[in-house]
């Protein structure tokens, strides 16, 4: 039998210990966050209007081979949180809003598009 075997690269082995999980609080103040290539892991929370919330996600050109978990543990509590792409700077469509109690998506970026590789989006 086959064993399979996956490479991890060490900035996701850091994100999964716990030393890049990013945790976000969408504000009236500041209801946007523009992710950054090295936010693998991101618990966000919207204080916020429905629909006011939004995450941008890092550019392509960026992400590129990479994988991102955004999680919202509290989205019926608050507003919505939309995720956005940058180099369109319109909402992913692959995926409603992260708006039900704790919504969850990872994203997988190949360098052209997004792709859901599995979401917990009610």
């Amino acid at each position: 039998m086959e064993r399979r075997v996956e490479r991890i690269d060490g900035e996701m082995l850091d994100s999964m210990r716990g030393n890049n999980f990013l945790l976000l609080t969408l504000t009236t103040a500041v209801p946007t966050y523009q992710m950054k290539a090295t936010d693998f892991c991101i618990r966000a929370i919207s204080e916020v209007a429905d629909a006011s919330g939004i995450i941008t996600l890092p550019s392509k050109a960026e992400a590129a081979g990479k994988m991102y978990y955004v999680n919202a543990p509290t989205g019926a509590a608050g507003g919505d949180i939309s995720l956005y792409v940058k180099e369109t700077a319109t909402e992913l469509t692959t995926v409603g809003d992260l708006d039900a109690d704790d919504d969850w998506i990872m994203l997988f970026c190949d360098g052209y598009n997004w792709r859901t590789i599995t979401s917990g989006v009610a």
